[in-house]
Order: C-alpha cells, then structure tokens, then sequence
C-alpha cells in the first residue's frame, strides 16, 4: 500500500509592531511656547497611534529647557532609559535643534541609540539616523544649530550690555535677603525686618567677628536665606561683598563663557562692568560701607600677605605675575619666586624661577646699592619682567630700564666642556698660584687653585667649573658663545677672589670685575 504523509501548512505571521515614541522641546517656559509643545504631543500622539503597523510608546516633553546639554532635560533622559530597557524601537521628533543643540552631544546619543538598533527620525530634515548617509548629514546639520545657538546667545548678550550702558537698572536676583524687586518699579525696595538682620550681620563684621561666627549668629537667631536655608560661611562672604546695600549695582560682574557649555566665570576684566550708584534706598550708609571695605582691606592682608616683589614681576613667556613659594627641603626652609602659571591647573609655564635671596642681589646689583634696600627698592622699581631668555629687566621710577644678564651658570644639565686657553690664565687671588683643570669622571670639568695640594700652603678658594667660566668670559668680552679664539687675543688673565669674584685683565691695560648677584 502506498503510504500518504499529512502536509503541516505554514501560515504567514505578521511581523511585529515597532515601538514608537516622539521627543519634543522649548527652551522658554512662556505661554505661546507652552502651547507649542502642547500641539506637538498632540500631533505625535495621533500620529503615531493612527499608524497600524506602530505601537504608541507615549511622548516625551522638555519644557523650559535648553538643548545645549542633556544633564538637565529629565524627560530626554527618562526616555533614553526607556529605550535602554527595550521599551522604545523608533524616535519621532521635530528636528535636530529640538533633539540637541550640541553637536558632540547629539552624535553620542544618535550613536548609542544606533548600537542598540534605535531608529531617530527628524522630520524637518528628513534624516533617519540608520540610513547610510544619516550620520554625515547629522553632523552637518547639528554643527548648524550648534553655531546657530552660540548666534544667538552673542544677541542677547549684546543687547542685554546695550541696556546697561543706556543705564537700565534691571535685576538677576529678585529677592535678595533685605530686599524685594519691584516689578512696577523696577527697582529693589527694601524689606524693614530682614533690612535689621542685614544691619547687623553687617555691623560682625565691621567689629572683626569672623564670618562662621557670624553666620552661627544668624541661624541661632532663627535667621534664614531667601531660600529657607541655614547660613554658611560662603553665604555671609556673598552678602557682605555685594554691593546692592550701599544702594549701587555692578553689572557683569560674571559671564557665560560658552553658550554650549554654559560655563559662567568671574569676569577678571575680559569684558567691561558697569557700575550703578545710587539705584536703590540702602541698608547701609556710606559711612558704614567705607568700614566695610577696610575691613576687608584688613582681612585680605592677614590671608593673602603682600611682599616686596609682590606684583612687581611679570613674566615675559605668559604674561601671569611671579608668586612667591615656600617649601622645606631636609629641615632647611626656601622661598622662591615663580610664574603663576605653574601653579594653575590646566597651565604650564618655562620660564626661569629665582629664589628670595637670588632676586635682592639681582635688585642691588641692578640699581647699585652696596647691600639690598626694600625701602629703597620700594621707590625705585615700578616693575621688573622675567624675559623669555632668563634676564630680568627693571622699569625704573625715572623711566630708565636696565636689564641684567642671566648667565644660566648652574643649569640641572649642560655640556661638561675642557677648554685649553684657561691654563695658566686663571691667578688665585688668596695664594697666588694658578688653577688647574679636573676632569671629574666626565660627567663635571672644574678648575681649582693647585695651593689646595701643596705643603705649607692654606688655600681655600672656591672652585670654578669651566662651563661658568666659559660663561662669564663669553659675558665679560661682550660675545653671545664663548669663543676661544677670542679669549686668547683679548685676555691676559683672570684673577679669582675668595668671594667667588672674577677680575678680568685685558690685554690693551683695563681690567673688569665680576661678581656673581
């Protein structure tokens, strides 16, 4: 008998719904805005549910927020968690600027998305993040709206400087402890009861109270900040500094530094301030204001104290000041003066640095005084510049300059030189013998008086490499290099002194001395 099998018939399934969601975003909480939004989530809503073949996955909306960062957009991030857990397939939205207005920002997320198979679909430019040529267009697209925002804001800035130099008061804080804005008025209008605790937190510090002491007071006083919260030391300083209970505003006394980022920094002077006298009624006379301010004065003194150099040297690499730095090294104490920059976080600086000591005798040698005057100094030098190559230039109050020469005689690294036409030519000034050159292992080249080694002879002249000595006859001669030649037609010889001193004797009959700063 012929055996008949049964045939199982197959059935075509319908491919599954994708999960569709939309994002939508306005930067400004205002009503015309607000109902931009509102008509967004409507559309997408019934767009998305009007489609068979999609399932709604609901709408995401960022209200009051701009799209320049993703930090602070909870929506945008409730939905990027959605789409982590598997909840979301394809993301409608309006265009680019409404997704993101950073550009490194939006690849990242258009990327991440991409690598868990999440479609973006941007209906004004009609991208769709998997196609092949999306992400180039993308990036195009997004660096547009990137520049547009930094547009933008440069606008607005404009516009808000052009009102304060027209003298339009305005506010950015609306309620200041002692003081309510005025609307109507346009201006702070003083709140008596917190205007007391104001008068006295203000009257502390004047009687040198310190400011945690000062902020303890306020909160076991049951006084609160404009937010409800306790005082801190940071809180007092902030209140103490403003100028707003004199009656006067400064304005742009920060600025946005990126529009992207939205970095704000104190302004240091990269952009003009406007100061406004008498705007308001003050809590505190003027009188009282000038105290203030000295004790201030006072206080920063005890903190940050001034020293003669202070302020006065500027480096010639980066134009930061020098600041004076003190460390201990095996239980010895030093101090020197360096380029601020090397001390920043982010900066560098290579420039020459000076001990304390090195700078007076460089001070005294340059202005000629026998020994180191600070008072004297005080009055002569306006500033002094560390120049690139290591020398120092001293403006002076007369409006000379004069420079002295940094002849770099102890470098960490330097050639171990052996220079021939220095034997014989260098005299000991305590013993009358000469020096003799020693090659020490070929790492340092030295001369020193041969009366050190002789019976019945007590010499105790210091030592000379011939790197310095190259150095100073190279200086003396007035040559930028040692030359050798030079040396032997210009040189008679060289007399060295028990203080480190060189006599130079030239061979036309003059002879001149260096002593080292």
């Amino acid at each position: 008998m012929k055996k008949i099998s049964r045939i199982e018939s197959v059935l075509p399934t319908l491919a599954g719904r994708k999960k569709v969601a939309a994002y939508a975003r306005v930067s400004r909480d205002t009503e015309r805005l607000m109902n931009s939004v509102s008509a967004q989530v409507s559309y997408y809503s019934a767009f998305i549910q009007g489609n068979p073949e999609w399932e709604y996955a609901g709408v995401y909306a960022d209200c009051g927020i701009s799209g320049t960062g993703t930090a602070r957009r909870g929506e945008f991030l409730r939905m990027l968690a959605d789409c982590e857990d598997g909840k979301i397939d394809i993301i409608l939205t309006k265009s680019i600027s409404r997704f993101a207005r950073n550009t490194v920002d939006l690849l990242e997320t258009v990327r991440h998305l991409k690598s868990l198979g999440i479609e973006v679909r941007f209906e004004k430019e009609h991208i769709n993040s998997l196609s092949e040529d999306g992400e180039l267009m993308l990036s195009l697209l997004a660096s547009f709206a990137q520049e547009e925002s930094r547009s933008i804001s440069e606008n607005v800035k404009w516009g808000v400087r052009k009102r304060f130099q027209s003298g339009e008061i305005g506010t950015a804080n609306k309620h200041i402890l002692g003081y309510r804005y005025d609307e109507e008025e346009k201006k702070y209008v003083i709140i008596p009861e917190e205007a007391e605790a104001v008068r006295w937190m203000f009257q502390m510090y004047i009687d040198g109270v310190p400011l945690r002491e000062i902020a303890g007071s306020m909160n076991r006083a049951g006084i609160r900040t404009t937010l409800g919260n306790g005082f801190q030391e940071a809180s007092v300083r902030q209140l103490i500094f403003n100028e707003v209970y004199a009656g006067d505003i400064r304005r742009q006394k920060c600025y946005m530094a990126d529009p992207i980022t939205k970095t704000k920094v104190k302004n240091c002077g990269e952009l003009p301030q406007y100061y406004m006298a008498d705007c308001h009624e003050a809590i505190i006379d003027r009188e009282t204001y000038a105290k203030v301010q000295a004790e201030m004065e006072r206080r920063a003194g005890l903190v940050n104290p001034t020293y003669l150099f202070t302020g006065k040297i500027k480096c010639g690499i980066c134009g930061n000041c020098f600041t004076r730095k003190k460390g201990t090294h095996k239980g010895k104490t030093y101090v020197h003066w360096i380029c601020r920059s090397k001390k920043e976080t982010g900066m560098s600086c290579t420039s020459v640095n000076f001990s304390e000591e090195e700078l007076k005798r460089i001070s005294a040698q340059a202005l000629g005084m026998q020994k180191f005057d600070g008072a004297e100094f005080e009055k002569a030098v306006l500033g002094m510049a560390v120049l690139p190559n290591g020398d120092i230039e001293f403006r002076l109050a007369g409006g000379e300059a004069k420079v002295w020469k940094n002849l770099h005689l102890d470098p960490p690294r330097h050639i171990a030189t052996a220079t021939d036409c220095f034997q014989g030519k260098v005299k000991c000034a305590a013993c009358g013998n000469t020096y003799h050159r020693v090659n020490s292992a070929g790492k340092w080249v030295y001369w020193y008086c041969i009366g050190k080694k002789r019976k019945n002879v007590e010499c105790h002249n210091p030592n000379c490499t011939d790197y310095k000595l190259r150095q100073v006859s190279a200086h003396m001669m007035g040559l930028e290099e040692f030359s050798e030649a030079e040396f032997e037609e210009r040189i008679e010889e060289i007399t060295a002194f028990p203080d480190g001193s060189l006599e130079f004797h030239f061979k036309e009959g003059r002879a001149k001395r260096w002593q080292r700063a």
